[in-house]
């Protein structure tokens, strides 16, 4: 990670997933699979502790989101909303906030990449 991105976490305490961000790291996953599947695959990463420290808070498969929270010191959480594109096909964006009124040094940034990290081990991401 940059310094320039650390710089920025000194009053930037959110980051999140986006169609054209300015980080391609935090570019929206695409995957050929359905939005129920991914839903579970989700789930799943968390429960394997394959995304350590963070725990599952509430699951709304209607609206597609999954709440986390992250156990230990510094309080974030982050909410996974999986869109459905077509019955095969389906879309994840992630926005990540770390509570508090100072920013977060960049850390909102990289839990969103270990989680899009132990997401892309379980399922392959289109393109």
């Amino acid at each position: 990670m940059s310094t320039l991105r650390t710089i920025t976490g000194l009053w930037k305490n959110h980051e999140e997933t986006s169609e054209q961000p300015k980080l391609p790291g935090l570019k929206t996953r695409y995957y050929k699979k359905s939005r129920e599947t991914m839903i579970e695959n989700v789930k799943k990463i968390i429960n394997n502790k394959k995304f350590p420290n963070w725990e599952i808070t509430q699951v709304d498969v209607e609206r597609g989101e999954i709440s986390l929270k992250k156990q230990g010191v510094g309080s974030s959480i982050m909410v996974v909303t999986v869109f459905k594109l077509n019955p095969i096909k389906s879309a994840i964006d992630v926005y990540c906030a770390k509570q508090g009124s100072f920013g977060d040094f960049g850390s909102s940034y990289r839990s969103i990449l270990t989680f899009l990290h132990a997401l892309d081990t379980e399922v392959t991401p289109e393109g």
